[in-house]
């Protein structure tokens, strides 16, 4: 499983905000994909706009997912 963080983005300016949500994961998240989370109050709905891979040296991989609301 893979470290992965979920950030509210800017939209003109791909910067970390608000972290949403952290989860361990293997799936392969990608620009345009579209996530559901169900435990924000009404259902957040977030599309994926930059993902951040970093590699740690003993082999540690985390992820930084950018999203935008919906």
């Amino acid at each position: 499983m893979t470290k992965t963080d979920f950030y509210e983005s800017d939209p003109f300016t791909p910067q970390k905000g608000r972290l949403i949500a952290s989860i361990g994961s293997d799936y392969r998240f990608q620009k345009g994909d579209e996530v559901y989370f169900d435990d924000e109050p009404g259902r957040l709905k977030v599309r994926v706009i930059d993902v951040r891979v970093h590699i740690k040296g003993g082999g540690d991989i985390h992820r930084e997912v950018l999203v935008l609301k919906l």
